[in-house]
């Protein structure tokens, strides 16, 4: 994963991408993130 992303995770309890102009979903965990980063390659990471 990227670094970011990695410090992402280290800061914060939920994460929260991005997938499209309206839509928006929170994930708690390493494997679920990745989950949705495979998904939707273009998904932006919300700090």
């Amino acid at each position: 994963m990227n670094k970011n992303i990695e410090k992402a995770l280290e800061k914060a309890k939920y994460i929260k991408l991005k997938i499209d102009n309206r839509t928006v979903i929170t994930v708690r965990s390493k494997a679920m993130l990745k989950t949705w980063l495979e998904k939707f390659p273009k998904a932006q990471i919300i700090v």
